[in-house]
């Protein structure tokens, strides 16, 4: 059973607009694909059969029966839901107020199991009035930040790439990309198995991003330290960022 309190189901109840027995504008046919493709699961199992048997009821028996991490992610797929609805005019934004939305956001990245540290920790980037502005993950960026502001650009992105690997080790126990992303190692990496073929080609991109990473840090590693670009050396570390969030999200 999910660890929800009364409050966090009424704000769910009231953002997925379940008091009609309604779930948002899903009809059975298109709710099941939802929970199958995005989520993983058949929430028209006899398992989520609670009550009347209706789109909101067995959405209250999934919370009843499943896990934590599964109705997280259950909850943060939902939201993404909305907005994408939002985006191509299917809802009106309205509807969604700001508040309820980032509510309903902060349950699904608790129960998913991001914590508040890791929810902030995560790089950003912006988009306004043409310059697109970079925000590195902090874990990174505070390793190297000395090391930026001295000048010694070369040392800053090995630097960050060792951040990155030794992230990878904690999270699967292996330090070469080439074994950490083996099939075996997947819900240590990103929290589950792929639940399509273009999750699995995502997890596939992650890994040879990572790769990348594991190569490039080699190769700075093996050679005398020389002058860097600071512009050259800031997209290294911007990747390396990249590369360390996409194993920090789950």
């Amino acid at each position: 059973m999910a660890n929800l309190t009364t409050n966090e189901k009424q704000i769910l109840e009231k953002l997925f607009q379940m008091g009609d027995g309604y779930v948002l504008n899903f009809s059975d046919r298109t709710m099941r694909e939802f929970f199958e493709n995005d989520v993983g699961i058949d929430i028209y199992d006899q398992e989520y059969d609670y009550s009347s048997g209706s789109k909101a009821n067995r959405i209250r028996g999934f919370w009843l029966s499943d896990s934590d991490e599964v109705v997280g992610k259950s909850i943060l797929k939902l939201i993404e839901y909305i907005e994408n609805e939002i985006l191509i005019q299917n809802f009106k934004k309205e509807s969604f107020p700001a508040d309820l939305m980032g509510a309903g956001r902060a349950i699904g990245e608790k129960l998913s199991g991001r914590t508040e540290y890791e929810t902030k920790n995560k790089s950003e980037a912006t988009f306004k009035n043409g310059d697109i502005n970079i925000v590195l993950q902090k874990d990174i960026f505070d390793h190297v930040k000395k090391l930026l502001n001295d000048g010694h650009y070369f040392n800053a992105v090995e630097e960050s790439y060792k951040v990155v690997r030794k992230k990878l080790k904690d999270v699967s126990g292996n330090e070469k990309a080439t074994d950490a992303f083996n099939v075996v190692n997947y819900k240590k990496v990103f929290g589950h198995k792929p639940v399509d073929d273009v999750e699995k080609d995502f997890f596939e991109g992650v890994k040879f991003l990572h790769m990348a990473i594991q190569f490039l840090r080699n190769e700075k590693a093996h050679t005398p330290a020389l002058d860097l670009d600071k512009n050259l050396a800031i997209h290294y570390i911007a990747l390396a960022s990249l590369a360390y969030d996409l194993i920090s999200r789950k």
